[in-house]
Formats: C-alpha cells, sequence, structure tokens
C-alpha cells in the first residue's frame, strides 16, 4: 500500500513539473513574462527626482505634506463632532468634572482682575500725565511772553538812556560851535580846555562829541590843536581815535 502511494505521488510530481513546463513554453506566457521583467527593470532604474533644498522650500517635507493631507480630515471630525454635540446638548449641560478646571479658571479671573487693575492705574497716569503736560506748556508760554516783555523793556530802556545821551552830545556840540562863533575870540582856546577836562572824566567822550560837530567848526578845533602856540598833539589823538571809534559803532548798530 505503501508502495502504491509513493509511485501515485512521484507521477503527480512528475505530470506536475511537465505541465509547468508546457505552460512556461506557451508564447502569450512568455511574452506576457517579458513585458513583467521589461517593467520592473524600468521601475528600478527610474529614480525620483527631488527637489533642491532652499530656504523657501526647507519646510516642504514628505511629512509636512502628509500632515497637510490629514489635517483637512481632521478639521472636518473636529467640527463635525462639535456640531453634533451642540445638536445633542442644550447651553449648561456639559459638566466639567476635572478638578484643575476650577484652579485654572481663579487663576484666570485673578489675572483679568490685575489686568483691569492695571488698565486702570494706567489710564489715571494717563490723565495725570496729560495734566502735568498742559501746566508745562502753560509755564513755558508764560516764560516765553515774560521773556518777551522784558526784552520789549530792556529795549526801550537801552533806547531811551541813547536818546538822552545824545541828546547831552548834541548839547555839548552846540556849546562848542557857539564858542567857535566870531564874536567868541577865546572860544578855540576855552574849547581846548574842555577837551583836556573831558578826559578825566571819560576819555571817549571828546570823540562822541566831535560827531555832532560841524565839519567847518571840526576844522577849526583840528587846527587848534595842531598849530601854534597852543599846539597839543595828545590831545588831537584823543579825539581822532575815538572819533573813529565811535563811527565804526554807529555803523554797526546800523546795520
Amino acid at each position: 500500500m505503501a508502495i502504491s502511494t509513493v509511485v501515485v505521488l512521484a507521477c503527480l510530481a512528475v505530470m506536475t513539473k511537465w505541465a509547468s513546463g508546457k505552460i512556461l513554453e506557451h508564447p502569450s506566457i512568455k511574452k506576457y513574462i517579458a513585458e513583467r521583467k521589461a517593467e520592473s527593470m524600468a521601475d528600478a532604474n527610474t529614480t525620483e527626482v527631488v527637489p533642491q533644498k532652499t530656504l523657501s522650500n526647507a519646510a516642504d517635507t514628505q511629512e509636512s505634506k502628509d500632515y497637510a493631507e490629514e489635517k483637512e480630515d481632521q478639521d472636518e471630525q473636529i467640527i463635525s463632532a462639535f456640531q453634533v454635540l451642540n445638536d445633542m446638548t442644550s447651553p449648561g449641560d456639559l459638566d466639567f468634572t476635572n478638578p484643575k478646571l476650577a484652579i485654572l479658571m481663579a487663576e484666570m479671573r485673578s489675572r483679568w482682575n490685575y489686568v483691569r487693575n492695571r488698565e486702570a492705574e494706567l489710564t489715571e497716569l494717563e490723565t495725570h500725565l496729560t495734566e502735568q503736560l498742559q501746566a508745562l506748556h502753560w509755564h513755558t508760554n508764560s516764560l516765553t511772553r515774560n521773556r518777551n516783555e522784558l526784552n520789549q523793556l530792556f529795549d526801550g530802556r537801552v533806547n531811551l538812556i541813547r536818546q538822552e545821551e545824545e541828546a547831552r552830545l548834541r548839547e555839548m556840540a552846540k556849546i562848542y560851535e557857539t564858542l567857535l562863533l566870531p564874536d567868541q575870540p577865546d572860544g578855540p582856546a576855552v574849547i581846548q580846555q574842555i577837551l583836556r577836562a573831558n578826559i578825566t572824566q571819560d576819555p571817549a567822550l571828546n570823540g562822541k562829541v566831535f560827531q555832532y560837530i560841524a565839519p567847518t567848526n571840526q576844522a577849526l578845533i583840528i587846527r587848534t590843536l595842531l598849530s601854534g602856540d597852543t599846539a597839543d598833539p595828545e590831545l588831537y589823538q584823543n579825539v581822532i581815535q575815538n572819533h573813529r571809534k565811535t563811527m565804526k559803532e554807529t555803523v554797526l548798530e546800523s546795520k
């Protein structure tokens, strides 16, 4: 019995091998196998072109692409879940039993109260700073007005002093010119004595008075100081030098 079983199995094996060879030798089967081998070789030789990584596409990875594709589905599921939850419940029906939630809410309430108090303090500080700034502007404007008033007062006093000094100098010049009249034979000598006395009082006084004397009378005084027995070159230099200084000051003030 065992021998017959072995013989049967051997015959089946030989017949299977023979049938497989006949099938593989069929032209259509050979053609199909050749096409499959060609496709597998083409797939093996084909390489996927990977773009070069740059700063602009550094985040474009396969994981990010997969995440982006899955995110839309996840968002839809989340929105759908909330929609279902909203449809199934009414406001106030949900109970939160997590003990940490109360602590979190208390901390958020405390933080919110701090923010509101801080906002009130900053608003008060802003109001105070605005008032201080307005007061500073008022004082600045007041100082500007006071300065302008003082400048005007000072300029007025300076102009008044100049006018009074000019009136005195013109008066002295008239005295000199009166002494130079023909009916005053001792006039030049008297003027020379007055000029000498002025040096002890104010060395620049002679030059100031000299500018208000007529040119003809100036010539008479200069001739008296430079000729004759009464010549006084030192007094002449004093008159001329201070007269030039006075002329320069007058030109600068006019500019």
